[in-house]
């Protein structure tokens, strides 16, 4: 029987990144376990796929909320992606990041290193590419930015 240093349950985003630092080490054994397939589906590369990519099980489970009963929120339903990669394999290929207000209140409560200031430099370095497209947005980006803005 083979044993384990680490077992990481969940092949998402943050599993395959611990997954990988913990490995880095070359005495420890990692096991990455993920209940789901590979994200090779082109429903999953393709933005447009993501609409049909939430009406399947293949790839999603679908979980219902249960707002606080003082809330003035319906409940929703919350696809999360099973499969490698998670629910950052299942988002149309959409991105975006906090609010520097965000990270300083984190500061303040006390998380020295994680203030706007810190964390910016990770998100330029991120986001230092070209993306090129046609004249238009996407579809579902024209869809998602008034409920965005309008939930603060």
């Amino acid at each position: 029987m083979q044993t384990f240093d680490y077992i990481i349950v969940g092949a998402g985003s943050a599993g395959c990144v611990l997954a990988n630092r913990l490995s880095a080490r070359p005495s420890a054994r990692v096991l990455l376990i993920e209940a789901g397939l590979p994200d090779n589906s082109l429903m999953i590369s393709m933005p447009k796929g993501f609409a049909k990519l939430v009406e399947t099980t293949k790839y999603v489970r679908q979980f219902k909320t249960t707002p606080a009963a003082d809330s003035w929120v319906r409940p929703e339903t919350w696809p999360r992606g099973v499969m490698i990669g998670g629910s950052s394999s299942l988002n149309g290929m959409h991105y975006s990041h906090g609010q520097p207000e965000d990270f300083d209140a984190w500061v303040a409560q006390g998380c020295e290193g994680w203030g706007w200031d810190e964390i910016s430099r990770c998100y330029r370095e991120m986001e230092d590419n070209t993306v090129r497209r046609g004249r238009q947005c996407p579809p579902l980006a024209d869809q998602s930015a008034p409920g965005t803005q309008s939930a603060g």
